[in-house]
């Protein structure tokens, strides 16, 4: 698998660099140029990603230095994580049951960290 986002797989990743933390306008520059190359095999719809490497690497100061809470069915969280300085996952957890798909922006609201 090589494609581009969908257009809820880009609005969550979107949302989630919103938030203003170390690092994070390096990661927007790589969301830019962000590519999925695989998916979780539980069926939720958590997905892998690779970033062009030209673009410059983020200095943060977690693995997961930005989450958020989803508020409406399937209630959960989004989670992006960092690995060496470059985006290489954005996942979607639920506290009950697999969700098919990322949640639409307005379900989404920013953890505090």
């Amino acid at each position: 698998m090589n494609r581009l986002p969908t257009p809820s797989e880009r609005a969550a990743l979107d949302a989630l660099l919103t938030a203003d933390f170390p690092g994070v306008v390096e990661l927007r520059a790589q969301a830019q140029s962000v590519r999925v190359t695989g998916r979780c095999e539980c069926g939720c719809p958590s997905i892998n990603l690779s970033v062009d490497p030209a673009v410059a690497v983020a200095e943060v100061k977690s693995r997961v230095p930005i989450e958020a809470d989803v508020l409406e069915a399937p209630a959960g969280g989004l989670v992006v994580f960092v690995d060496d300085g470059r985006l290489p996952c954005l996942e979607y957890w639920a506290a009950e049951g697999i969700p098919t798909q990322f949640p639409s922006p307005h379900q989404i609201r920013l953890a505090e960290k």
